[in-house]
């Protein structure tokens, strides 16, 4: 008894392990990036926007990285939600901000998961005009 009660605690863990968010990584210098003629506060501000916008809960924010995650959803699409993406931006100068998006998708549910990336940037170009 005691055996079988260990191995379904075990078994819950390892569930509740593979159904967290993943964390988004930095993309490589390597990935292309948009830049904004705006301030990095302002791109911050309508990065923190976009991700709400979609459904993120913010995670992190700091001059660097904003940082979300979406709740877990059951329905029509089991295993939906639960990504987490992260926007990196980089000052080049006063005026001028580069901004590149990252989604990361949980282990359970990535069948049900999407890329958010390109809805991140559309939310950012409607607040902040089209990026370059």
């Amino acid at each position: 008894m005691k055996m079988q009660s260990g191995k379904l605690v075990l078994a819950i863990c390892v569930l509740g392990l593979a159904a967290c968010s993943a964390t988004p990584t930095k993309p490589s210098d390597g990935t292309p990036s948009v830049v904004y003629d705006k301030p990095e506060a302002q791109v911050q501000k309508a990065a923190i926007d976009a991700l709400t916008d979609n459904g993120f809960v913010i995670s992190k924010s700091d001059a660097e990285l904003v940082e979300g995650a979406r709740p877990h959803k059951m329905g029509a699409m089991v295993g939906s939600g639960g990504e987490s993406a992260g926007v990196w931006l980089s000052s080049m100068g006063s005026d001028k901000t580069s901004v590149k998006v990252s989604t990361a998708k949980s282990l359970l549910g990535i069948v049900g998961q999407k890329d958010w990336d390109k809805d991140i940037i559309m939310a950012m170009d409607k607040s902040l005009g089209p990026h370059e």
